[in-house]
């Protein structure tokens, strides 16, 4: 699959300009043909996540790049104002890299998070923090679906290199037990935080969520799995 999002401003921010525009980017949507397109409006709490998700997937890198001209001038026109955008293979890059609790119920809400690792760092140094990210569905009940890819192409208030995506059955689970666990203060955090040398994390994060009505993450042709690293 090839999997475009994009984490859409716009201005001014009332609910007629909100809805409009939402609905001008789903027409456009799904007119792409995309397999999978969701337009949902950002849940309170989001940070630099835009006032709109838009979520496409399709069945090849070619079904995107022949459709997408209409799709980037919904998105781009006014009242649109800032959009931050990342392209990105859905498949797995490395084992656990995609996965869904074989008891978990589908998602209801959907949260993305873009970031940009640093130029210089190493090989090793990007699989420690690959895999502190995925060690976290291990610990983490609440997580029902997660996928990390690396971005194929980006846009926006930086250059992103990863995309960490997961469902939960509501937003407590993404607030609460996912924000709050242990293992996200002891192994995911000092990745982010600046005054840690481990800290790989630069410049701001996209980080946003939604309500959806369906699920956005499968492992595909993977069996259904439990986080392993």
């Amino acid at each position: 699959m090839y999997e475009v999002t994009r984490l859409i401003d716009v201005s001014p921010l009332d609910e007629p300009t909100l809805d409009a525009v939402a609905a001008r980017i789903a027409a456009a949507a799904d007119a792409t043909g995309a397999e999978i397109a969701l337009v949902s409006p950002t849940l309170p709490g989001v940070r630099n996540g835009g006032h709109l998700v838009a979520h496409l997937q399709f069945d090849s890198e070619d079904r995107w790049i022949g459709s997408r001209a209409a799709f980037d001038r919904a998105t781009s026109q006014e009242p649109v104002v800032r959009v931050n955008s990342v392209e990105y293979h859905g498949s797995p890059h490395r084992p656990g890299a995609v996965g869904r609790r074989a008891t978990g119920n589908p998602g209801a809400v959907y949260r993305t998070l873009l970031l940009r690792v640093d130029d210089s760092a190493t090989t090793d140094e990007v699989d420690r923090f690959e895999r502190a990210l995925l060690r976290m569905p291990r610990y983490v009940d609440a997580i029902q679906a997660w996928r990390l890819s690396r971005v194929a192409v980006a846009g926006g208030d930086s250059r992103w290199t990863h995309v960490w995506e997961q469902e939960y059955a509501d937003l407590d689970g993404l607030l609460g037990p996912y924000m709050n666990h242990p293992v996200h203060w002891a192994s995911v955090d000092p990745f982010f935080d600046p005054e840690n040398p481990v800290c790989l994390v630069t410049e701001r994060v996209c980080h946003s969520f939604c309500t959806t009505d369906r699920p956005l993450i499968e492992p595909a042709s993977l069996p259904t799995e439990s986080a392993q690293v």
